[in-house]
């Protein structure tokens, strides 16, 4: 395309979306699309933009549709930010956007009208078979890359569309990546290697929304040894496991479904480690279990604290007919650590930090209560040695 033309794609976008609801010409999903459908409906873009009178060179026409297409048929003006590495969190609201990178915010401004991000919500819902509307403003769906958009839509929004979509990274990260951005130290991570290699330990990776879980666990995986049969089950496709032939499976996001797979896996698939994307609701229940059973289970989930993880853990399980000193003894017993994660405002450097809070050793049940020991903790201006070796947090 010439250096010097500079066309405002945003505006050309959404009339070829008007022009083409308008026609009812058909938009190909962006699932499974055939590619005499992507090259039908890039001829159409070319002669909407001719014949809505965009002034667009001769020579520039077709990469111009090109870039349209691609746009209208993915997440139109918030696509480019879906390609860009290292992004991980894309926001609207009312027609602002802003991106997340390294946990800092950043404004890229109001890059379309309220109206605009409402039909493409619409349209989003409508290719992956959802309901957006008055009876359902809400909606979390996957999209084709791994990542997870969730929109809300009036009346429950009070202040027009909202939009957040998390991103995966595409780069694979490892324990050394992390060493090299401040979260652990190179203690931590032999530590957690070992634990990996010996396959005999259960962890739960803890922290709030955006605390790095997804990515500790994905790196943690590299240290399984390859003889691993590894099952991972989760509702949208985060992980990146490091491991060779596991076994992968993405279910509907229900509690009834994600349990019964758990429960069909643990039994019939026979996996030296399970791992479960995280634990969320029921499915804590057969998280549970599989502790019962004695598989290493990996998994991840919110808390505020590592000790909240195991309360956590006993109360998204409370639906089962286990009764809690039952489930506290498994969960006692069956794991061994839980790695709590922080993600930190520094006012000092104005940047988000995250990074290994808590670690965290389940040590059993005594008196009906946790017995736990923290072996290892950020103290504010560093990582605390390692308090002592495999007898610490040996389980069994």
């Amino acid at each position: 395309m010439s250096d010097q033309k500079r066309y405002d794609y945003n505006r050309i976008v959404a009339a070829v979306q008007d022009y083409c609801v308008e026609r009812e010409i058909s938009i190909p999903r962006w699932r499974d699309a055939h590619e005499e459908e992507r090259i039908a409906f890039h001829a159409n873009v070319l002669r909407a933009i001719r014949r809505l009178g965009f002034e667009v060179a001769e020579e520039d026409r077709q990469d111009v549709a090109q870039e349209v297409a691609k746009s209208i048929i993915g997440l139109g003006v918030l696509q480019p930010f879906l390609e860009e590495e290292g992004l991980e969190e894309i926001i609207v609201r009312n027609g602002f956007v802003q991106t997340e990178r390294e946990g800092q915010i950043f404004d890229e401004g109001p890059l379309a009208s309220d109206e605009y991000f409402y039909r493409l919500a619409r349209r989003i819902a409508d290719m992956e078979g959802e309901v957006l509307g008055a009876e359902k403003p809400q909606m979390k769906v996957g999209l084709p890359d791994g990542s997870r958009l969730t929109a809300t839509i009036p009346p429950m929004s009070r202040e027009g569309t909202a939009i957040n979509i998390r991103r995966f990274a595409l780069r694979r990260m490892t324990f050394d990546d992390l060493i090299e951005r401040g979260s652990v130290d190179e203690e931590t991570v032999n530590f957690l290697a070992e634990v990996a290699a010996n396959m005999d330990v259960s962890i739960v990776f803890s922290g709030r929304p955006g605390s790095g879980k997804t990515t500790w666990l994905n790196a943690f995986s590299r240290h399984l040894p390859k003889r691993a049969q590894v099952s991972c089950i989760e509702t949208f496709q985060e992980l990146q496991l490091q491991v060779p032939h596991v076994h992968h499976l993405v279910v509907e996001e229900d509690p009834d479904v994600m349990g019964e797979a758990i429960n069909t896996t643990i039994l019939r698939m026979r996996p030296d480690v399970l791992i479960i994307g995280e634990v969320v609701s029921k499915e804590a229940v057969q998280y549970v279990m599989a502790l019962n059973l004695g598989i290493v289970t990996h998994t991840t989930t919110h808390s505020h604290s590592a000790r909240l993880a195991l309360t956590r853990m006993e109360s998204l399980s409370r639906g089962s007919d286990i009764p809690l000193q039952e489930r506290r003894d498994i969960i006692g017993a069956g794991l061994g650590l839980v790695v709590h994660l922080a993600k930190e405002y520094d006012q000092a450097t104005g940047r988000y930090k995250r990074f290994m809070r808590e670690l965290l050793a389940i040590k059993g049940i005594r008196d009906g209560h946790y017995q736990t020991e923290t072996l290892k903790e950020w103290d504010g201006n560093g990582f605390t040695p390692l308090k002592a070796g495999r007898e610490i947090w040996q389980v069994h």
